[in-house]
């Protein structure tokens, strides 16, 4: 894999700056940057972290072309991240999905910069970013342009950072909502053709080299398979991982014998949690409490052994197109969010899941109440686990990221592009596939697709009882009704049901009080306590435990016992 990285100096008063002192950029090692007639320097990353030397070339030609030259990485949904040295000025950018990241700091009058967070954590010198934790316990991710380093931000995916002596701007990559909605049987016929576009892109090897192809048994990949099918003559290897015993497993394999596609089958167990845990942290270098990346990181490691170069996955269109069952809800909360407190928390006093209780008392709006029901711990819960300097955190607001468009539909698309896809789907998915070597490719979040969704109204999307309804109208005839009438699928474990057996174990070791201890974060015995009601079954805390555990195994790493906090 290659690697970008690289320190600016900074001309840090006015006074230097008056006395022709400018910004000055040494690259990082291995970084093999492009120069054009010794105006500009750049360098791509693309997909799986390889150097694109040839749009690298291009954008040193053309600074302001970066949405041009990478526009087929846009199509097909492939990863990448990028900079440009011109003039004195650095050009930092990533795609809008979170797939490619770049990482940065500012301090002692330098901006230092790498896709890699570890190059920019400092030995013994690291303190925990709080806000950053406090998202991670109600949402179990680190939130979107963030990382859970004090002094380390994360490029927010989809923007441009612009940095020279005169200070730091941002502005949108992909800017989406510009677009007017076309009617919606010309909207169904243009999902439809981009969604065969992106496809085509994303699969477009040379003849004969095999493509991947995650397959859940659901709509979403059910689809991609059909389309692929047609798009394609080469061979085409569908990748199914879950635990045994999953009723999705007949659905994924009798999808991959009604297109005549070889069909991969992974029965995964508790013991593959244990041993991807490890993989997983080091890969994404964040925690997350997605624990669909062991499915992830065990399909990938078998593409990985099966020389597949790029695969293809149905990831972000429960985002981009409202698949999720919290999107049916998403239509109340402009009539829900004007009543006063009172009267919304009578009601959520009667609600069942934690996420609604938050989302019916939430403020700042219809959008913000949306935001809320990704939340996984409420706040009466996070009251009881933190500890530590957390007692004085506050969550990261949306001031800290882009504020949200005034038109409804486009907040709603921006919160979950920013709460979910960008900050744990995609980045957890993009980190995995590349340390396998992989190209992961999401064609059905192409930013062509992203454009398209971010003109629609919500009724398009979610209506009644039913979500993505524009894409299943659109892609219905590539599905059969056994498949289009089946829940949300994706590549999940039952990491519930493992932590009340096997893997238990494993829980116990990494939330142990001493270990908890030195975070600072949460009551020494709190995780502990979490695991008991979770085993006794009064509770389930799975996904709130396996968070937590890939949060240990980061912090071992991170803030090492021998270098203390």
């Amino acid at each position: 894999m290659a690697s970008l990285s690289g320190a600016l100096r900074l001309a840090a008063s006015s006074a230097e700056r008056r006395e022709g002192g400018s910004a000055s950029l040494a690259w990082g090692e291995g970084c093999a940057e492009a120069q054009k007639d010794g105006e500009a320097q750049a360098v791509v990353l693309g997909p799986a972290r390889q150097a694109l030397h040839a749009s690298a070339l291009a954008l040193a030609a053309w600074p302001e072309g970066a949405e041009t030259i990478l526009r087929p990485f846009l199509q097909a949904g492939l990863g990448f991240a990028f900079a440009v040295w011109e003039g004195g000025r650095l050009t930092l950018g990533a795609d809008p999905w979170g797939l490619q990241t770049l990482y940065y700091r500012e301090a002692e009058g330098q901006f230092i910069f790498s896709d890699r967070l570890a190059d920019l954590a400092r030995e013994g010198g690291e303190k925990l970013h709080l806000a950053s934790c406090e998202h991670f316990m109600r949402y179990l991710s680190v939130p979107a342009g963030r990382t859970l380093l004090g002094g380390v931000r994360r490029l927010h995916p989809g923007e441009r950072l612009i940095v020279s002596s005169e200070g730091t701007a941002r502005e949108p990559f992909i800017p989406l909502g510009g677009e007017a909605a076309p009617g919606r049987k010309e909207a169904r016929r243009r999902l439809r053709r981009l969604a065969e576009e992106a496809v085509g892109a994303a699969a477009d090897l040379p003849e004969g080299e095999p493509v991947g192809l995650l397959l859940s048994g659901g709509m979403d990949s059910t689809a991609l398979l059909a389309i692929l099918r047609e798009v394609r003559q080469g061979p085409i290897l569908a990748i199914h991982a879950g635990a045994e015993g999953s009723p999705d497993r007949e659905f994924a394999r009798a999808m991959a014998g009604r297109h005549g596609v070889e069909f991969l089958d992974l029965t995964l167990a508790p013991q593959d949690a244990r041993e991807s845990l490890g993989w997983i942290v080091r890969g994404m270098e964040a925690p997350g409490g997605n624990a669909s990346a062991v499915a992830n990181c065990r399909a990938f490691s078998l593409a990985r052994e099966r020389g597949l170069r790029r695969v293809i996955s149905g990831l972000g269109a429960d985002e981009v197109f409202g698949g999720h069952q919290k999107h049916l809800l998403a239509p109340w909360w402009p009539w829900l969010s004007p009543l006063p407190l009172f009267l919304r928390q009578a009601i959520a006093r009667r609600a069942g899941h934690p996420s609604l209780r938050e989302a019916l008392t939430a403020g700042g709006g219809p959008a913000e109440m949306h935001r809320a029901m990704y939340s996984l711990m409420g706040e009466e819960d996070c009251a009881r686990l933190r500890g530590g300097l957390a007692r004085f955190a506050q969550v990261v607001r949306p001031e800290d990221g882009p504020s949200l468009p005034t038109r409804y539909p486009l907040a709603l698309l921006q919160v979950d592009l920013d709460q979910w896809l960008r900050a744990a789907l995609a980045p957890m998915a993009g980190a995995l596939a590349a340390a396998d070597g992989l190209e992961l490719a999401l064609p059905l979040a192409s930013a062509p697709m992203l454009e398209l969704s971010a003109s629609m109204p919500l009724s398009w999307k979610a209506s009644g009882r039913t979500g993505k309804r524009l894409l299943r109208e659109a892609l219905g005839g590539l599905v059969p009704p056994e498949v289009m009438g089946r829940p949300r699928k994706g590549f999940t474990v039952p990491v519930s049901e493992w932590l009340r057996g096997d893997l238990a174990g494993t829980a116990r070791e990494l939330l142990a009080p001493g270990k908890v201890e030195r975070w600072c974060l949460l009551e020494r015995e709190g995780p502990m306590r979490l695991l008991g009601e979770h085993i006794a079954g009064r509770a389930d805390w799975g996904l709130v435990l396996w968070g937590w555990m890939t949060f240990s195994a980061w912090h071992d790493r991170f803030f090492p016992a021998e270098g203390g906090m």
